[in-house]
């Protein structure tokens, strides 16, 4: 007896001392793993990467301090926060499934050229797919990934567009927050929920944006609903004004859309309103806001508490290189004022060659800058 008792002592005391040296020995080999990802991360990612921690849990990874620059050095992607929560058990099944995947504190910094090719942010020449394919040839396909949950806090972006007709134009999103549900890597034929909020700061006040839908991302189909409210229209002036000689000092804008993307196919039937809108220039017949005469425009705020509300209905084929986004929105929205201002559509494309009398001149001249989207709209 004396002996089972003391021999259950010696096989306590081993497991114990077997647990102490393999719990102490993963606790070095996550350490030690920690540094070896960090350092191996950096070296393959270059010396425009940098990460400030990383730490492997069972089940979770959280790396901290992700910094991405350009060649000139400007930061372009800055992580605060990023965590992983995924099953490990899965990998035995060869079934990747991440529950949650959370970005906190992000930084994105887009620029589009002239051209409307995207400059930054770009991988650095380590991780081109040419590069990679040179050095990691797989013997088989990954796996699939399914990921739950993709939740951004608290995340900006800096969007800067060289492919407007006069100067760039810079739109910063603060505040953002958003959540992605059902991802599939590769993307499935399969839409993914998601719900969106943003702040829009101007030179004269903060807008909010607010959407919710589904999408796509295999084939990029859509389904959703946005709302802009008190957006600063003096920060996005390049996108409406082109040559025209009206400076607008002040405004806003409340928008409502209903989007859907079927087969690159665009159709959004929306509302616009545009609020106190202030010009430099005075109401003369020579000025012109949005391709007509402001003084008809500055006449229509003062009959409606100073808004203008319409209705437009974008549509296009997205798969067209010729069909921009920005300028059809702006070009419905024209159309609509023109009609909401009593020009009939049919006379203004009538207009368009008839510069005879002093009068008529001012309206072709108003015509022919919406002249286009106009005959477009009459086919």
């Amino acid at each position: 007896m004396a002996r089972t008792g003391k021999g259950l002592k010696v096989f306590l005391v081993v497991v114990v001392v077997l647990v102490v040296v393999l719990g102490g020995s993963i606790a070095v080999l996550v350490k030690y793993a920690n540094k070896i990802i960090k350092s191996e991360l950096e070296s393959r990612l270059g010396k425009r990467f940098a990460i400030e921690r990383i730490d492997l849990k069972w089940g979770h990874v959280e790396v901290v301090g992700v910094k991405l620059t350009n060649s000139a050095g400007k930061e372009v992607v800055r992580v605060g926060d990023l965590s992983v929560t995924a099953d490990f058990m899965g990998l035995l099944r060869k079934e990747y499934i991440v529950s949650n995947i959370t970005l906190k504190d992000a930084y994105l910094f887009v620029e589009i050229d002239n051209k409307g090719n995207l400059i930054n942010p770009v991988l650095p020449p380590e991780l081109t797919p040419t590069q990679q394919t040179k050095e990691y040839k797989p013997s088989e396909p990954a796996p699939p990934v399914s990921i739950k949950k993709i939740e951004v806090i608290n995340a900006s972006v800096d969007y800067l567009d060289r492919k407007t007709p006069a100067t760039p134009v810079l739109t910063r999103m603060r505040k953002i927050d958003l959540v992605v549900n059902d991802v599939s890597l590769p993307f499935a034929n399969a839409f993914s929920d998601y719900d969106l909020s943003a702040s829009i700061p101007g030179n004269q006040g903060t807008g909010t944006l607010k959407s919710k839908g589904k999408v796509k991302i295999k084939t990029s189909d859509v389904d959703l609903k946005a709302s802009l409210r008190g957006l600063d229209i003096t920060a996005f002036k390049p996108y409406f004004q082109k040559q025209s000689p009206v400076d607008i000092t002040r405004g806003q804008v409340d928008l409502d859309v209903d989007i859907k993307v079927v087969s690159q196919k665009l159709h959004a039937p929306g509302m616009v309103v545009l609020k106190d809108l202030q010009f430099q220039s005075g109401p003369g017949m020579g000025s012109k806001f949005m391709g007509l005469p402001l003084s008809l425009v500055v006449a229509l705020l003062k009959k409606n508490n100073d808004e203008i509300q319409v209705n437009f209905v974008m549509e296009g084929d997205l798969k067209n290189p010729k069909f921009d986004v920005k300028e059809n929105l702006m070009d419905r929205i024209s159309v609509a004022m023109a009609d909401k201002l009593g020009f009939p559509i049919k006379g203004i494309a009538e207009a368009l060659g008839d510069l005879g009398a002093k009068g008529t001149a001012d309206v072709g001249s108003a015509a022919k800058e919406i002249g286009g989207s106009i005959r477009k709209l009459l086919k």
